[in-house]
């Protein structure tokens, strides 16, 4: 039954698909977004039916023959399922804000359409079982997603979504020779079971290891290769950068999880010290993308390189390899999901409403959209790591990981402190690059506005209105989208049952102490 479901979950965006091509590209414009937010809830109902089985610590796996050396193989774990929740949950409140936003937008079909194919290859990556089915499923994510970030036509947009395609081939090219090399090696590629042990064995398994880490850390957009991020997530439609930012990224943070804990395993990690090497880079990504943040005047761009940061997260608690850590690198890929999806959303909203995208023009912005503002100032303090927020949870588990870490040998108690430190020192830059914006929204005043002989209402050309009387946060559309993930940071945060019992059920199936 839970087979037919995944199989089902699977053939729904490819539905999705089928009926915005046979409905035209006319009412495909209209209503492809109601679609693809039906298609993406539906996803969201029949996962939730999922939990109760996955709850159980216990896991689902179903092959089919195909005629090659390898089966095509759906498998379900705790880990893939917290996967699954957060691809349907962020593509579900994206496909929604996008039914308003995206009524400015030429070709709203294939917006769609590319959405969905983009959901297709995401959700199939994170149920598949062996490495062939994962290997096809990434690289449908990782090309046809390109057409999201090139949607505007703009020679801006061409110029990054080649950066972007280009970096996904050479990622996409060396993780294929790694997934090569495992099977003549192992003569396996199956994630579910230990048939990938053999691997220790082979002469080349230290060159497999970082071909698997180089493939995953582009599509993750970790240091040094992260460089086509900041350019490729600003320039995508909105609901694309939500998408961008929030899910797809964690593909390869997935990946590199799978790496150390499925296809290797803890012990073989710690014994050859790749997680020295990974926590090293985790660390410096966490930092430069902080460090990087403070000097964009653009939102957007500023909060692309914000992912950068918290991406760093993500890989630093994986290779902790310890339960807290684990636990709470899979905590953050729930929580950012939430917390960088409605920042950007909001400035989106922004854009949308007054043309507004470069943070100096955002003084005062309360006054004219101060429910926005509000969404806006609760995901910052999240991010920062401020309580009752679900930023401090993962970063709390986070700072843990790293004394358990130490605590068992795995690193040495000055590397703990160092990691700590760099999670403190992260979280001050967040303040210092996130901080003005909130100050300057809420008590600063936009030289524009004011003046008896100002044009009545300036919307759309990057400047507030002067003498509006009224509110200009977006239509319900729009905002419903952000509230539900603005009360999703604080609702997880006081009560983490959801989130805190799978980041244990996936710590319990890799960690064994």
């Amino acid at each position: 039954m839970i087979a037919q479901q995944i199989i089902f979950i699977l053939a729904l965006p490819l539905i999705g698909v089928a009926a915005l091509i046979i409905l035209g590209k006319k009412h495909s414009d209209h209503y492809g977004g109601i679609i693809t937010t039906a298609t993406c809830g539906l996803i969201l109902a029949i996962a939730s039916l999922i939990y109760p089985y996955i709850n159980q610590a216990q896991a689902m796996k179903y092959q089919i023959d195909i005629g090659l050396p390898t089966t095509f193989s759906i498998y379900l774990d705790a880990m893939g399922y917290l996967m699954l929740v957060v691809i349907a949950f962020l593509w579900f409140v994206a496909s929604w804000y996008s039914i308003e936003y995206m009524k400015k937008e030429h070709d709203q079909s294939r917006f769609h359409i590319f959405s969905l194919f983009s959901l297709f290859g995401m959700l199939g990556m994170v149920v598949s079982g062996n490495l062939f089915s994962l290997y096809i499923f990434f690289e449908i994510m990782s090309i046809l997603s390109y057409f999201l970030v090139i949607h505007e036509e703009s020679p801006r947009a061409m110029q990054a979504g080649a950066k972007y395609l280009f970096m996904g081939i050479i990622g996409g090219l060396i993780l294929l020779g790694a997934i090569i090399m495992t099977y003549l090696e192992t003569h396996s590629l199956d994630l579910s079971g230990s048939g990938l042990s053999l691997i220790h064995e082979s002469p080349y398994f230290t060159w497999i290891f970082w071909a698997y880490i180089f493939g995953f850390a582009v599509k993750a957009g970790m240091f040094p290769v992260h460089v086509w991020l900041p350019e490729a997530h600003p320039i995508a439609p909105t609901p694309a950068s939500v998408l961008l930012s929030a899910v797809m990224i964690k593909a390869g943070a997935y990946g590199i999880i799978r790496t150390i804990y499925a296809i290797y395993g803890p012990a073989m990690v710690m014994g050859h010290s790749f997680n020295y090497i990974i926590l090293v880079v985790a660390v410096i990504t966490m930092i430069l993308g902080s460090i990087a943040a403070l000097a964009q005047t653009e939102l957007k761009r500023l909060l692309a390189y914000s992912s950068i940061a918290q991406i760093g997260y993500v890989i630093l608690g994986a290779t902790l390899l310890s339960k807290e850590g684990l636990m709470g690198s899979v905590l953050h890929i729930f929580n950012h999901a939430m917390m960088k999806g409605v920042l950007f959303m909001v400035a989106g909203a922004i854009a949308y409403q007054t043309g507004i995208k470069n943070i100096k023009d955002m003084k005062g912005i309360s006054r004219k959209m101060p429910l926005t503002m509000l969404i806006f100032t609760i995901a910052v303090c999240s991010i920062i790591g401020f309580p009752p927020f679900v930023g401090f949870t993962s970063k709390w588990f986070l700072a843990l990981g790293a004394l358990s870490s130490a605590q068992s040998k795995i690193i040495s108690s000055t590397s703990s402190l160092i990691i700590i430190g760099s999670l403190i020192l992260s979280s001050i830059l967040n303040v210092i690059y996130f901080g003005p914006i909130v100050i300057n929204g809420w008590f600063g005043h936009n030289e524009d506005e004011g003046g008896e002989d100002s044009p009545p209402d300036r919307l759309h050309h990057g400047h507030l209105p002067k003498k509006a009387s009224r509110t200009i946060d977006p239509g319900w559309n729009m905002l419903l989208p952000m509230l539900i993930l603005a009360v999703g940071i604080i609702l997880f945060a006081i009560f983490p049952e959801f989130p805190l019992g799978l980041a244990r059920l996936v710590a319990g199936s890799y960690i064994h102490l």
